[in-house]
């Protein structure tokens, strides 16, 4: 992609004219290269890579430590092992990237939209709004929503409850199905991910109302608008990154290689899950994870696993942490895993049936590799499950008494706690699902992680914030 990031960080909301009494040198001192106003095609780019950084942010490494998906190793990432070691301070940047640069900048452009007669890209920049508000509220529960003023006159909104967020998210969603298929233009030199594709920005809104009925629990209408979501790989909704250090790096391959090479390994129950000569290994008769072993994780001279960081920069093919390696951020995988778990919560058949949908998706290759065809010369296989799989004594119920549709519960959740590595929706799952998965976290911590702390600019700046502050163990309210 174009080596096009944000420049703008903010946009003046008033423009002062000054009237000089000599014409001639009316224009003087105005800078050429200072900009004040902006058109909503020019503002939309910028809101883009503004929710991409956000949910390609630093967190996202904290997620990846807490989830025992990698492990600090130097400094400070040697305490971010304890998720209770975490400070407010630490989510500043990301709280001010979703709500300074993504969220208020999408409103300004919303209002460009409609000054311009424009619906249609006013729809899409409702769905990253939808997008960007939609994660915050899953990390932090209870925040900003319906009081965010972008004329700068409300400075202390009140905090909406994230039950209350997620209903707003839907009726915005619906919005921006409507605008989509209204008159006007998405601007395809402008958009990075599907190039003014209408169709496709579409299946993005419903996918990500089929994911936020997801994490409230209503298991219906999460399949209903999964079916309607996206329905190909080529729909995917993948971060975009760039071989040049700075701002188009794949930040995980940035911070891995050119900044702390050695604060972060792959060392985890994630990577043991994946490798076949060790004892946690997932696979089976069925199931070969060797590719996705591979791809997701390497050998590293001081530690068991490093993450994959191989590609564009580094040389070899792709690994998924690549200088240029895209990020899924809301995938064709994940609504086929929506579907799965919809229908397994009402009919193990049914669930099965769906499960092996996605399995059978896998078994191309797809997620694994950057072509979806695999990684290098590595094996994989995901064949049909059969309900004797799932009984009692079957490959996928060796122990315990958990009933045939509670083992594939269990399967559906730890597949997608291997399938949203790198992203804050394994963070969601866990608490969501009160560790269905059954995830071995790393031992000798108090409680287990829940959510983010609020921001300590947040803390200091609004009265509303709530008090007393929950801690990252405290369950966020629709999750409790």
């Amino acid at each position: 992609m174009k080596n096009t990031f944000i420049k703008i960080a903010s946009l003046c909301l008033a423009v002062s004219t000054i009237f000089s009494c000599t014409s001639y040198v009316e224009d003087m001192n105005v800078d050429p290269d200072l900009l004040t106003d902006s058109d909503a095609s020019n503002l939309f780019q910028g809101v883009l890579l503004a929710d991409q950084f956000f949910q390609t942010s630093s967190t996202t490494r904290d997620v990846m430590i807490w989830l025992n998906q990698a492990n600090g190793e130097n400094r400070q990432y040697v305490a971010l092992n304890d998720w209770n070691n975490t400070t407010a301070s630490e989510f500043d940047d990301s709280w001010n990237t979703a709500y300074v640069n993504c969220i208020t900048q999408s409103k300004i452009a919303q209002a460009k939209a409609d000054a311009e007669v424009n619906p249609k890209l006013k729809g899409a920049l409702q769905v990253i709004e939808a997008h960007c508000m939609g994660t915050v509220t899953s990390l932090w529960g209870d925040a900003p929503y319906s009081e965010l003023d972008i004329t700068g006159n409300n400075p202390n909104p009140k905090y909406d409850s994230q039950a209350a967020i997620y209903a707003s998210l839907q009726i915005l969603l619906t919005n921006a199905i409507t605008n989509l298929n209204s008159t006007g233009t998405i601007p395809a030199a402008k958009d990075l991910y599907y190039g003014g594709d209408r169709a496709k920005w579409i299946k993005l809104a419903y996918s990500l109302k089929a994911r936020y009925y997801l994490h409230v629990g209503n298991y219906p209408l999460a399949k209903t608008n999964a079916v309607l979501g996206m329905s190909s790989a080529a729909d995917d909704f993948k971060a975009q990154f760039a071989n040049s250090y700075g701002q188009s790096f794949n930040p995980f391959y940035s911070f891995l290689v050119i900044d702390r090479d050695d604060y972060m390994s792959g060392d985890g129950y994630a990577a043991r899950l994946l490798d076949p000569t060790n004892a946690l290994y997932r696979g089976n008769a069925k199931t070969d994870e060797s590719a996705r072993l591979a791809f997701s994780y390497n050998d590293e001279y001081w530690s068991p696993y490093g993450l994959n960081i191989y590609g564009g920069d580094y040389g070899g093919t792709n690994g998924k942490f690549g200088s240029d390696s895209p990020m899924p951020l809301v995938t064709y995988g994940e609504m086929l895993l929506i579907i799965a778990e919809a229908d397994t919560r009402t009919s193990f058949a049914a669930g099965l049936t769906s499960y092996n949908n996605y399995r059978a998706l896998l078994n191309t290759g797809y997620s694994i590799g950057i072509d979806n065809s695999g990684y290098d010369s590595a094996t994989f296989s995901y064949l049909p499950y059969l309900a004797t799989d799932f009984v009692l004594g079957g490959v996928e119920n060796t122990t315990g008494s958990l009933t045939s549709q509670n083992a594939l519960l269990r399967e559906i959740y730890q597949e997608r706690y291997i399938y949203f590595m790198g992203s804050f929706e394994s963070y969601t799952d866990f608490g969501r699902s009160k560790n269905i998965a059954e995830i071995q976290l790393k031992t000798g911590k108090a409680g287990t992680p829940q959510r983010f702390l609020y921001p300590q600019v947040e803390i200091n700046a609004n009265p509303n914030t709530p008090s007393p502050i929950p801690s990252i163990v405290t369950k966020t309210p629709v999750h409790n």
